[in-house]
């Protein structure tokens, strides 16, 4: 049997690339690339995609590589002091990545997207006849965003397409004078260009016309729609949506697949019952094993094999990508499920269309239990069929927290008639 790739196997099973080398913000990264980059406007009816791609190589290179020639410096900026100032202000923007061990080379470095003028493709450095080169190509942008990008262009939903385009148009507007536009837009245009070439992993992507790809769609409606938060606060939202919608798809897709309904991921957000965090951690386990499972089965129907390695970056995708989103507890040792508050946030905002409140019941029991999969209170892990295992009084102290948590970072608004109403801080 021939060895099969772990793209072709999770594009079949689950619809795109998911690479470990690509998982955690970098399907986000990738996606608000396609939207900005994209020659026929954003989110276009095109069977071809064509990009335009910028490395803004001077600037990551500015911060990381410490060969960059004094004289590259100098053309730019026109003394040590600017230097300090700008490479200060560009760590400022970089996107974290808490599970480098070794030094970051500029190659990983990427900027946070809050402006058109810092979005940027991936790019390395390569010796050509003994000269350094600077190569535009994929190295952690593998086709996570791409998928995305394709799942918001399909929207049969007409009216709700338009939203998402004008929402973009307005988050990334072509003009702008805003005084970090106009120094990212100086440093990029001192870097690499590629000229406009079609994009052959989004046109290879599979959409299912399922319930998960309806899911992100409302999601990033939803996102786009809170014009009374700040554009930092949306793309955040927007990256981390990606990611952690990505998680939930897989895991919905693998569950039921394998016959698994319906599919639940419990989800501990105490942090104080063992009984809790030993379930957490069975789910995250069970359904790591589906996905292998899965994706064994699939190369051995198409006549192939999956290798350790293989496996692993499909594995690892899914598991690092929890983690990067604020839905897994740590890179390495015994994982479980549980929210951050950047997870929280960023479900709270895709969860709600603009200016709407929702009871705190049907926030945790529809949305993050119905639409999403986490299994947090009694009443969803009753549905989950997890009662007869797990004592029930367990998911009621885990609702609590969860409102608790929520309470304090103004999500959640307690009236005297002990009514709990989910909104965004800033809205009512």
């Amino acid at each position: 049997m021939s060895d099969l790739s772990a793209p072709q196997i999770s594009r079949e099973l689950f619809g795109g690339v998911f690479d470990i080398d690509g998982a955690g913000h970098y399907p986000g990264l990738e996606l608000i690339n396609f939207i900005v980059s994209s020659q026929q406007g954003i989110l276009p009816d095109t069977g071809e995609v064509l990009l335009g791609r910028v490395a803004h190589d001077f600037a990551r290179r500015l911060i990381r590589d410490e060969d960059l020639p004094e004289s590259e410096r100098r053309a730019v900026l026109i003394d040590d002091h600017s230097e300090k100032a700008v490479s200060r202000l560009l760590k400022c923007l970089e996107l974290e990545t808490p599970n480098v061990v070794k030094a970051k080379s500029w190659g990983r470095t990427h900027f946070f997207p809050y402006t058109r003028s810092l979005v940027h493709w991936d790019a390395r450095a390569r010796s050509q006849a003994g000269k350094t080169q600077i190569q535009i190509e994929r190295q952690y942008y593998r086709g996570g965003g791409a998928y995305a990008f394709s799942v918001l262009r399909a929207d049969e939903d007409k009216e709700r397409l338009a939203r998402v385009r004008a929402g973009f148009a307005s988050l990334y507007p072509i003009e702008s004078e805003a005084p970090l536009d106009l120094l990212a837009e100086t440093l990029k245009n001192k870097g690499s260009v590629a000229p406009p070439a079609p994009d052959q992993i989004e046109s290879e992507s599979r959409l299912f016309g399922d319930k998960w790809e309806q899911l992100y769609r409302v999601g990033i409606d939803n996102i786009l729609g809170h014009k009374s938060t700040s554009s930092v606060e949306r793309v955040r939202a927007i990256v981390n949506w990606t990611g952690l919608w990505l998680v939930f798809a897989i895991a919905g897709r693998s569950a039921e697949s394998f016959g698994v309904e319906p599919h639940s991921l419990v989800t501990d957000c105490a942090g104080i019952h063992p009984q809790l965090r030993r379930a957490s951690q069975r789910c995250y386990k069970e359904q790591v094993s589906i996905i292998e499972k899965l994706a064994v089965g699939k190369a051995r129907s198409l006549g192939g094999s999956l290798s350790e390695k293989q496996l692993g970056k499909i594995r690892g995708f899914f598991g690092n990508t929890s983690v990067a989103c604020g839905l897994g507890n740590a890179w390495k040792g015994r994982r479980h499920f549980m929210l951050r508050l950047d997870a929280l946030e960023t479900l709270v905002m895709a969860g709600l269309s603009p200016q709407r409140e929702i009871e705190f019941e049907r926030f945790v029991t529809e949305w993050l239990f119905e639409g999403c999969g986490l299994v947090i209170d009694r009443t969803s892990a009753d549905k989950a069929k997890l009662l007869k295992d797990l004592d029930a009084t367990i998911f009621e102290e885990n609702e609590r927290y969860l409102a608790a948590q929520m309470q304090a970072a103004g999500m959640l608004k307690v009236y005297s008639d002990a009514t709990r109403m989910v909104s965004i801080g800033t809205e009512k």
